[in-house]
């Protein structure tokens, strides 16, 4: 019979999805899509275009990644572009119409801050973040967060979504996820390891140390080849994992731009406060 997920996170993006992947997927009795990512409940043309990060592009394709599941166990998937993607409510409401919707957000402004840091890492951004601001990129966009929750809101029952604050996440691991376990409909009293945290964020100190110890380049090979004739293959991944921790320097959100922030996303964090029925304020200070 074929098996489709009983809840799908639609992201946000740099919101704790990473963590939240790993958490759930400790739990006996859920079952995460092996594929995070998938692309799949989204229009032709972006699902088309994203074929480079492997989009699953048909329906027994989506369906084939339940397969290995147990039988008794909940089944999630994780798809922070859903979230992005104005479509995706209505083209899930239509192949699973039951299924639960969560999403978890975070304070709009360092969400935009952390992106970029991400994009500086990856070498995918030269602009100041000032600049970034000014041309309102998608590290902006995306902290709209009434704006593009509203579809999944106007389509599915008020008691299919469940929205979870980063903060909380912070404040209380284990009633976070608690909470998220009663949701999705499992038992509430396994406690996975939390000691692991997602993508750590930040910027490279030394933009040269990164790229040779991320990006595959013939001196990265060449004492890759040497230290495999010193230590095991664990060994040489915890060096590498400690000189990139080492490298990362954790810069704050200038206290001027998180203001011009704040202009940008106040009526949008006040419109998503009555939809969710949460304090925001924090997010507005």
């Amino acid at each position: 019979m074929d098996r489709f997920p009983h809840f799908i996170i639609i992201g946000a993006g740099k919101c704790g999805t990473t963590s939240l992947h790993d958490y759930l997927n400790q739990h006996p009795d859920i079952y995460i899509c092996p594929k995070k990512e998938t692309f799949f409940f989204i229009d032709d043309k972006a699902r088309e275009n994203s074929r480079k990060w492997g989009s699953v592009t048909t329906l027994q394709e989506y369906i084939d990644l339940f397969a290995e599941a147990p039988e008794s166990a909940i089944l999630g998937e994780i798809s922070t572009n859903y979230y992005a993607c104005p479509e995706s409510a209505e083209l899930i409401k239509r192949t699973i119409p039951d299924v639960k919707i969560i999403a978890i957000l975070r304070d709009p402004s360092e969400r935009a801050f952390s992106s970029y840091q991400m994009f500086i890492r990856n070498g995918h951004e030269r602009r100041s973040f000032a600049e970034v601001i000014t041309a309102k990129t998608q590290h902006i966009t995306r902290g709209f967060y009434y704006q593009e929750l509203l579809p999944f809101f106007q389509i599915f029952p008020a008691q299919q979504i469940k929205i979870l604050l980063f903060d909380d996440l912070i404040k209380d691991q284990t009633k976070f996820l608690q909470d998220l376990f009663e949701f999705v409909g499992v038992r509430q009293d396994f406690l996975p390891d939390v000691s692991k945290r997602g993508r750590e964020g930040g910027v490279p100190q030394n933009h040269w140390l990164h790229r040779l110890l991320t990006k595959k380049n013939l001196l990265r090979t060449s004492i890759a080849s040497l230290l495999k004739l010193i230590f095991p293959l664990e060994k040489r991944q915890q060096l590498r994992e400690k000189l990139l921790r080492h490298n990362i320097a954790k810069n704050k959100l200038d206290p001027a731009l998180r203001a011009q922030l704040i202009d940008l996303y106040r009526d949008d964090i006040i419109q998503l406060q009555i939809m969710i029925n949460r304090d925001l304020s924090a997010w507005l200070s």
